[in-house]
């Protein structure tokens, strides 16, 4: 690397209250999973003991690029990829970082306000960072202003855009003629287009819970890097994927030999379960998509129903952004007042390192929809009652 990592302020922020809160709503997660409530979630879909499977998992170095099983999931995911086109990673950060030192872009344009280490982990490497910044009506709801953006990388020509759909932290979803004119002028320009897909689990609108789109094309410059972790209330298993041409993924590989080598064998065996299910009848999956749908409702009714907070649901994925209307009391900040009552939101102004130009809008929170309904609710009504 070519410059020292910043602070990742985000994460020191998460550490520092995730613990502590009544209603944490700071994580961009759903509500955290058993292992034993996992296992029995997911059982319907097996005509197998999935705990007494479990215990025999052999506890050594699973194969370098993940368990063929699981690879073979992943690419069923992904029209017309097959295993060799799927690396499996220690989460999608790890997946993220190997990539991105593989293609040592020198332009990356990245829709903003952005995770941090979509914007981090380019600067120290040496590459200059194109924003694609979202843009906020008077109500709190971001837009995509696509053809301004379509003009910024016909003009600038990043070597990358890092496309993070479902968006974090706005829970923007972009249309297919959204989506389409980003990746047409990517193609024209030869920019190699990395689909970060965290929240693809979570970004239909059906009511049944079916995958959203992916960038992902075979033959093409495209990646992608995605999980399931967050979206079911499982990031503890820290599995993720990278999906792409097997030569940038065998060399992707050989570095994260010096890394983590390999992913955790009960790690791999559980998400091949998951994936499994989804394809299945979705045991698991179904209740936590349920919670999800109910959450999305409440904060739709909250948001229409109060003077004090402006802000949108999230379209797709667990997250989305609101902004409170007046001033906090006696120059107490509004994240003061919330904490005292128990409630964490994480200020957008922990965003600020990557690229989010909009101060006005810093002001806000990301607020997270990973809580169990009754208690979201609960923390909608301390929120606008202070």
């Amino acid at each position: 690397m070519k410059a020292p990592l910043s602070e990742f302020l985000m994460e020191d922020w998460l550490e520092s209250h995730r613990f502590s809160a009544k209603y944490n709503a700071g994580e961009s997660g759903h509500r955290p999973q058993s292992l034993s409530g996992m296992l029995k979630g997911l059982q319907p879909d097996f005509d197998f003991e999935l705990t007494d499977a479990l215990t025999r998992v052999m506890l050594c170095d699973a194969p370098n690029m993940g368990l063929d099983e699981l690879r073979h999931e992943v690419a069923r995911l992904h029209p017309h990829a097959t295993a060799d086109n799927v690396l499996i990673t220690t989460g999608t950060s790890e997946a993220l970082l190997l990539l991105l030192r593989q293609l040592r872009p020198r332009k990356v344009a990245v829709i903003t306000p952005a995770f941090q280490l979509l914007t981090e982990i380019p600067k120290s490497l040496g590459a200059d960072i194109v924003p694609l910044p979202l843009e906020w009506s008077a109500d709190g709801k971001p837009q995509a202003p696509i053809g301004v953006w379509t003009e910024v990388l016909a003009l600038k020509k990043p070597d990358v855009l890092i496309f993070n759909h479902p968006h974090n932290p706005s829970g923007l979803v972009f249309t297919n003629e959204e989506r389409s004119a980003l990746l047409d002028v990517c193609d024209r320009i030869g920019c190699t287009v990395i689909g970060d897909e965290h929240y693809r689990f979570l970004a239909s609108s059906a009511e049944e819970p079916e995958m959203g789109p992916t960038v992902w094309k075979t033959g093409s410059n495209r990646f992608v890097t995605g999980s399931f972790i967050k979206c079911a209330g499982t990031a503890g298993l820290r599995i993720g994927w990278c999906v792409g041409d097997p030569n940038t993924l065998s060399a992707m590989q050989s570095e994260k030999n010096y890394l983590t080598h390999t992913v955790n064998p009960l790690s791999q065996q559980l998400a091949l379960w998951f994936l499994q299910s989804f394809s299945r009848q979705k045991s698991f999956f179904k209740p936590l998509y349920e919670e999800w749908s109910e959450n999305r409702a409440a904060l739709r009714g909250w948001l229409n129903g109060n003077t004090k907070w402006t802000g949108a649901v999230p379209q797709g994925g667990l997250v989305s952004c609101v902004f409170p209307k007046t001033h906090s009391e006696n120059g107490t900040s509004h994240f003061a007042i919330l904490r005292e009552r128990g409630v964490f939101l994480l200020p957008l102004s922990t965003f600020s390192q990557t690229e989010f130009a909009d101060v006005e809008r810093t002001s806000g929170f990301r607020v997270g929809l990973g809580l169990p309904p009754k208690e979201f609710r609960e923390m909608l009504t301390v929120m606008v009652r202070y």
